[in-house]
């Protein structure tokens, strides 16, 4: 099981300074206009530190963030304290609790469904979904691929140093479990000048498109459509990440 983010939490935003936040909500938000949900209330699951969460309510919409890093959700509260219409849970999204809310829509984004390493974990997740999302609701995830885990990252190792901290991240993907693991080792910058050491280490598994459109139907979820990430074109063999979107048919 991965670790959740705890001391890394801390230079998440620094050392992730490379996403480009402000393109991947442009996306989120004309994919949900695609399907008529340009105001309500939307579900975030997997929030982080909240850097998504704040571009959205920043759109307009209400947000709900789960995360089950208290760490995360510590820096997302800090983020997000002038942003009167978004609320933090800590919970686990596979053992989604809303109480009596019903959402317009429900996103899950930065490959936080691949942290997820057993389908009954994922199938868990899609119920719960199903549960809190409105008719006709939908439901917005994406994926890292087995392409990217093997040709992209492989079994190589990256370093990044800056002014607050530095990292030295091994990466390995296991081919017969489909388990790409993240050794990280990083150094954190006190104030008197010297440096703590942490050391985590993460997984996430690679899931094929046919397995999450099995399941997605078997939580009585509709499948959509999926894109390659930030296009409107099917994924590829070589797709690097994908957009899957699915939409609650049923009547709540």
């Amino acid at each position: 099981m991965s670790t959740s983010y705890q001391g890394f939490a801390y230079l998440y935003d620094q050392f992730m300074d490379n996403i480009p936040y402000d393109e991947w909500s442009r996306y989120l938000l004309s994919l949900f206009a695609d399907y008529r949900i340009s105001t309500g209330t939307l579900l975030e699951l997997g929030c982080g530190t909240g850097t998504l969460t704040k571009l959205m309510a920043q759109a307009g919409y209400e947000i709900i963030g789960i995360d089950n890093s208290v760490d995360m959700l510590s820096l997302a509260a800090n983020k997000l304290s002038d942003q009167p219409h978004v609320e933090l849970i800590l919970q686990n999204m596979q053992e989604l609790d809303c109480g009596d809310m019903i959402f317009d829509g429900v996103y899950c984004l930065c490959d936080s469904l691949n942290y997820l390493l057993n389908i009954n974990d994922v199938a868990d997740t899609f119920a719960g979904v199903k549960q809190y999302l409105r008719k006709n609701g939908i439901f917005i995830f994406d994926l890292k691929t087995r392409y990217f885990y093997q040709e992209v990252l492989g079994d190589q190792v990256f370093c990044d140093h800056q002014e607050q901290g530095s990292y030295i991240w091994e990466n390995s993907f296991f081919d017969e479990e489909d388990i790409n693991q993240y050794d990280l080792t990083f150094f954190s910058k006190l104030e008197n000048g010297f440096y703590e050491k942490f050391c985590e280490t993460h997984h996430q598994k690679a899931y094929d498109l046919t397995e999450m459109i099995d399941l997605l139907h078997a939580a009585g979820l509709e499948y959509v459509t999926a894109y390659d990430a930030f296009t409107k074109a099917p994924p590829s063999a070589e797709s690097e990440r994908i957009y899957i979107i699915a939409r609650n048919g049923d009547t709540i």
